[in-house]
């Protein structure tokens, strides 16, 4: 009776300590997936961000094929995106790009979403004038009128007069992004009428005859319907 009523006491305990070494397994396995997942995410954001939050490098931003091409022309000498980059001007001084687009980014990579080729370029970022008055020293349009008044270049649909990119007879301050670009080549407005070339290896006809092309719409000609000449009995009595 005694030794029924020990077996007995022993019981619970004995469930008690297993209990208790289930629970203590499994909360080092939970601990070692949460250190396995933080190391994993960590080497992940470490190979794509270097580790940088909410203001990556241009070299990050390489890391997706994507952005090649803008990342490419931050190394250009003819393109402002060349220029820009000598003068140490980060794509996330211009392109505002917090943790959530960093780790959406990141996700969507990793998903395949962004990977593979035929990807359609980006979409193109305009910036208003005032955008770039924060960094540019012109104060005004009107300072920019006055810096690019004696290029030496004459216009002889206007009667030789100097041409003036800034300064145009049929405008007034026009946005900088209308001739301005960053990660591709600039191209002159004024080209629509006018023949005049300023010299800056930043502009290039060649780009903007393409843009125009792109921006027209496709015509397909009609063709008239062919047609047969009906053979009728009395035709062919006639013949």
């Amino acid at each position: 009776m005694v030794e029924d009523q020990s077996i007995q006491a022993r019981s619970p305990r004995k469930v008690t300590r297993i209990i208790r070494r289930v629970v203590k397994g499994l909360a080092i396995l939970l601990l070692v997936g949460i250190v396995v997942v933080a190391v994993g995410a960590a080497g992940i954001w470490g190979h794509f961000w270097d580790f940088r939050v909410g203001d990556p490098t241009s070299e990050s931003c390489g890391n997706c094929h994507v952005m090649e091409p803008y990342v490419e022309s931050l190394a250009t000498t003819d393109l402002l995106g060349g220029y820009h980059a000598a003068q140490d001007i980060a794509c996330t001084d211009c392109h505002e790009y917090d943790f959530d687009h960093q780790l959406n980014d990141t996700i969507a990579y990793l998903g395949g979403e962004v990977s593979g080729e035929g990807q359609q370029p980006l979409e193109p970022a305009r910036y208003e004038m005032d955008f770039c008055f924060e960094c540019h020293e012109h104060g005004s349009y009107d300072q920019i009128i006055w810096r690019t008044m004696d290029l030496g270049v004459t216009d002889p649909q206007a009667k030789g007069h100097d041409a003036n990119p800034h300064q145009s007879p049929h405008y007034s301050e026009l946005e900088c992004n209308l001739c301005h670009r960053v990660h591709t080549p600039s191209v002159l407005y004024c080209w629509e009428c006018h023949a005049y070339d300023f010299g800056n290896p930043q502009f290039s006809r060649e780009a903007y005859t393409e843009s125009v092309l792109e921006a027209a719409p496709e015509v397909t000609p009609e063709v008239p319907p062919q047609t047969t000449p009906e053979v009728t009995a009395e035709t062919t009595s006639a013949n």
